[in-house]
């Protein structure tokens, strides 16, 4: 499977529980995941679409799981449009590791290639 990083070039687009912003800092994404809450209006995306095709996307995501084993934890999940169909991978990460959460999504933020080591696939 192709692990595709940010697009060096596409602009950012923030969703902090549905609030969508076109400007904002480093500063807004790192307090906004500092926030997040169990609830299935807390999450928080950071997007990029292609200005020619808005099918081209890529994006980072985080929430806190409701239920289930990682109940309370933060899920991670990364997404790009792939040359076979849209792809989704996730990670869920214990709830006292919030700085490594932040860490990925800051290098996302910086247009950085990411790790995703662990990371499995959603629609498998």
């Amino acid at each position: 499977m192709e692990i595709r990083p940010p697009h060096p070039d596409w602009p950012w687009t923030l969703s902090e529980s549905g609030t969508i912003q076109t400007r904002f800092v480093w500063a807004d994404i790192e307090y906004n995941l500092a926030e997040l809450y169990p609830s299935s209006d807390s999450f928080l995306i950071l997007e990029q679409k292609d200005p020619e095709n808005p099918k081209n996307y890529w994006f980072i995501q985080s929430a806190i799981a409701l239920r289930g084993p990682e109940k309370d934890n933060y899920i991670v999940g990364v997404g790009w449009n792939g040359a076979e169909g849209p792809v989704l991978l996730e990670r869920c990460y214990h709830w006292k590791k919030l700085d490594t959460v932040i860490e990925i999504f800051e290098r996302a933020f910086r247009r950085e290639a990411l790790d995703l080591t662990g990371y499995e696939s959603f629609f498998d």
